[in-house]
């Protein structure tokens, strides 16, 4: 017979959860997404319980409202261009989610009644310090009703830390409100994905600028002093190592709660982080419809008849061209390859589109653009073909 010998020695003095300090640090990656969002929330300033405090803790603050790499924006008719997609952008737009070689077009309209975006006054992030202030008041009670002062400390000091990186970390968004000149050419933009997805916005020169262009982020820290920002970080630091220290010598029925708040925290967090980030802002001054885009494929048999949607990267192209109208915005980018063929092809999309301008129309309170049916991998095709052969004549001659 076996004897489970230590589990009859088991006792709520022997046993130790030393280990549940580490909760307190980890996470990081469920924090992190979300981290420079909630600064902008005055919940900030609240006394709580979060995962990894460490994420605010950093040697310098960021300047700006991370952007994101993984889409490309040119201007229409201004001949603005940039490298990377503003964050309140990103969020309204989503494109990354798109289905390759999709071509959206949509109209961006500012309720000028209403605020710029942000954060959502009851959106998650404000949910999510909410919870964590529970937490906070539950375990501090916790502590006094078991008469445990080491869980008191670490209840203090894993809370107020939050508050300390709220102090260090809060900011707003440098005010912009950008007036172009009267005599500016229309917005319009286009977003390109690296999935050979496009969206075509057709907007106002002021909102292109606000949402595409102008470095509308960036950070205004309300302790703007970098010495005095450094002093919180360390003091956040010294919080958390007695925090952690505390916790480590309270009573194993406090260990055990801690222990459970913060995998339930690190649970809530991580869905936040996993949410869209159009859940965390509130947009509504920003007013978006979509344009239903028809044609633009030549069919090629009985199948492609109802496909809408481009198949291939030339056709997404060419749809974007026929939308805007003009090529002229591929010559500050790399869209398109940089030889003779292919700018033949883009002579021959920008003449194809002009020669039979979109049929605008309405259906069910949506507005419908028609577009003609051109058959641009055939066009291509044939330009390659020929400039193939003349390449190889020349070739042979020699």
């Amino acid at each position: 017979m076996i004897r489970l010998g230590f589990i009859r020695a088991f006792n709520s003095d022997s046993f130790q959860l030393d280990i549940v300090g580490f909760l307190a640090i980890l996470g990081e990656g469920s924090l992190e997404p979300i981290a420079q969002v909630a600064t902008l929330s005055y919940l900030i300033y609240l006394p709580r319980l979060i995962p990894a405090p460490q994420t605010f803790l950093k040697t310098q603050r960021p300047e700006k409202l991370e952007t994101t790499s993984n889409a490309k924006v040119v201007g229409v008719h201004s001949g603005n261009a940039s490298e990377d997609i503003h964050h309140v952008a990103h969020a309204l737009h989503r494109g990354d989610k798109l289905a390759p070689n999709t071509v959206q077009c949509v109209r961006v309209d500012e309720d000028e009644t209403l605020d710029r975006p942000s954060i959502k006054r009851y959106g998650p992030l404000a949910i999510l310090a909410l919870l964590g202030f529970a937490m906070s008041i539950t375990l501090f009670a916790l502590s006094l009703y078991y008469d445990d002062g080491m869980a008191l400390l670490a209840t203090l000091s894993l809370s107020f830390l939050s508050t300390n990186t709220g102090i260090a970390n809060k900011w707003q968004p440098t005010p912009n409100d950008p007036k172009p000149d009267k005599h500016s050419p229309p917005g319009d933009v286009i977003i390109k994905y690296p999935q050979g997805a496009f969206i075509v916005v057709k907007c106002s020169e002021r909102t292109a600028r606000y949402l595409y262009f102008n470095p509308s982020e960036r950070c205004i820290y309300s302790v703007r002093s970098t010495p005095i920002y450094r002093l919180l970080s360390l003091i956040s630091t010294l919080l958390l190592m007695a925090g952690v220290v505390c916790l480590a010598n309270s009573k194993i029925e406090l260990q055990t709660a801690f222990a459970g708040s913060y995998m339930m925290i690190n649970i809530f967090y991580w869905i936040g982080a996993a949410l869209p980030p159009q859940r965390h802002w509130d947009l509504s001054r920003l007013k978006l419809s979509h344009v239903d885009l028809r044609g633009g494929i030549q069919p090629r048999s009985a199948e492609e008849k109802v496909k809408t949607q481009p198949q291939t990267y030339t056709e997404a192209l060419w749809k974007t061209i026929a939308v805007t109208g003009t090529k002229s915005w591929l010559m500050s980018t790399d869209w398109a390859p940089r030889t003779e063929a292919w700018a033949e092809w883009l002579r021959e999309a920008e003449d194809a589109a002009l020669a039979e301008p979109m049929v605008v129309s309405w259906r069910e309170g949506q507005e419908v653009w028609r577009i003609r049916n051109w058959d641009s991998r055939q066009m291509l095709s044939s330009i390659l073909r020929t400039k193939t052969g003349n390449l190889r004549s020349g070739k042979m001659e020699v």
